[in-house]
């Protein structure tokens, strides 16, 4: 028999102290690299950039591993690290089953797009990945229709609504292209796992609890049986109706039933009287052994 545990299973963000670390470990861990390369550069005064991302350039592919991880200085890095981190601690704790999968999808196929549509020139930055995440969790939030992922891609359009700003071409420093081929990649990883995606996200959780072994199979049988307050089940051969009431056969009259031979007046004749209660559904049945 399954019952519904009281405690649901709950996929939002702070299940557990453990899971929430673990869940902000891989974003800050990548956000960490990030500082550390920037790091290097101010330490050894150099730049990195010439690794970053040269679209439809055969020597530029390999940019597609290094560009998000390069930015140009500490307010770029700080513009893209935040949103980062958030993004991808809610994106685990919304689809923990598939988010490496969602992560590397978003991760590549937003530099792929990119390198193939971008303008001419090189592309660092973070910023690409960000859209990606966040066009996930938006269309993965709806999609999922779910109480707590609505929440979370409701706040999210209205907390990086002026996101939409970096989809236009309105600054010739800025990679729109970039952003846009993210927030496609993202998009289209979402509509991917929609099956993932929408599990019910309060299905609770289902443990088994052992019932006791029955003496017989009662549910093939075709006549009624009952049961009593220990949930044992008592076989239609162990009762005597008497009067319209059930009783428990004794000892003596189970024995004479297999041994006819031995029936002796005594036996026969002695009824140990006793009361059992037993319910069947929304019956109770008092009987007499």
């Amino acid at each position: 028999m399954l019952k519904k545990n009281k405690n649901r299973e709950q996929k939002s963000l702070g299940n557990s102290p453990n899971q929430f670390a673990y869940s902000l470990l891989p974003s800050a861990l990548a956000g960490t690299f990030m500082v550390f390369i920037l790091f290097l550069e101010w330490f050894f005064d150099t730049s990195f950039s010439s690794y970053g991302l040269r679209p439809r350039e055969l020597r530029g592919l390999a940019g597609i591993i290094f560009f998000p991880f390069l930015h140009a200085n500490a307010m770029h890095l700080a513009s893209n690290l935040l949103p980062f981190i958030l993004l991808s601690t809610l994106i685990y704790n919304l689809v923990k089953e598939i988010f490496w999968k969602v992560w590397a999808f978003t991760f590549l196929i937003s530099g792929f797009w990119t390198w193939c549509f971008a303008r001419p020139g090189i592309v660092i930055g973070a910023s690409g990945w960000v859209y990606a995440l966040l066009g996930f969790l938006l269309v993965a939030g709806f999609a999922r229709m779910g109480r707590k992922a609505m929440v979370i891609a409701g706040g999210l359009a209205f907390l990086y609504g002026g996101m939409v700003y970096g989809l236009l071409p309105v600054k010739s420093g800025i990679s729109w292209e970039g952003h846009l081929m993210g927030l496609l990649a993202g998009c289209l990883a979402a509509w991917y796992w929609r099956k993932e995606i929408r599990l019910n996200e309060n299905e609770p959780v289902k443990e088994k609890i052992t019932e006791p072994d029955d003496s017989y199979p009662y549910w093939m049988g075709s006549s009624a049986h009952f049961v009593d307050g220990n949930r044992n089940v008592i076989h239609p051969d162990d009762l005597i109706w008497q009067h319209g009431k059930p009783r428990i056969r004794t000892d003596e009259e189970k024995e004479a039933d297999d041994n006819p031979d031995k029936i002796t007046p005594e036996s026969a004749h002695s009824v140990q009287q006793t009361a059992k209660t037993f319910r069947h559904g929304p019956w109770t049945w008092t009987i007499s052994g």
